[in-house]
């Protein structure tokens, strides 16, 4: 048998087979890519909010706080009975979140013998719904903290009269 009857066998059989399985694999692969845009669909319309997550500060504390942080995801610090900064963006997600915040000094507490303080807590993470993408985070004395999602800057623990009017006017 010659190098070129061996050749034609082996063109016919593979030609052969891509008759056969042409249909199958292109099939394959498109219910493959079917799938992909399902899921994909499905995670758009249908799945849980995800996204980047801006953290807010709000002390109501009578130290400054250096910074701190809510699964891992640091966060700005905050004047000692003041607002604090927004800081952008981090993933937040699941059931629980560990809170860990650095209290700091006012120069009055530094000399009356203060130091910084770093200090934790785990709670539940309130659900979050679509289009929340804001956390505030609010420090409250004796070691309490709030979690709160909203859509805006405002939080959801602040009292909005003005706001509330205005969209009662424009509806």
């Amino acid at each position: 048998m010659s190098l070129l009857s061996r050749l034609e066998k082996t063109d016919a059989a593979l030609h052969l087979f891509w008759a056969r399985w042409c249909r199958w694999l292109f099939g394959g692969l498109i219910l493959l890519v079917l799938a992909w845009c399902l899921n994909l669909a499905w995670a758009v319309f249908y799945g849980p909010p995800t996204g980047g997550v801006r953290l807010i500060i709000h002390s109501e504390l009578d130290r400054p706080i250096l910074g701190f942080s809510v699964n891992g995801v640091a966060g700005g610090n905050a004047f000692a009975h003041g607002g604090g900064k927004l800081t952008c963006c981090g993933s937040i997600s699941g059931d629980a979140a560990e809170v860990i915040w650095m209290l700091s000094t006012t120069r009055a507490q530094y000399d009356a013998g203060l130091r910084k303080e770093t200090r934790h807590k785990t709670m539940p993470l309130p659900k979050r719904e679509w289009g929340e993408d804001y956390l505030h985070v609010h420090f409250l004395p004796n070691d309490e903290v709030k979690l709160g999602w909203s859509a805006d800057a405002w939080s959801p623990y602040e009292k909005r009269t003005h706001y509330a009017n205005q969209r009662k006017i424009d509806e």
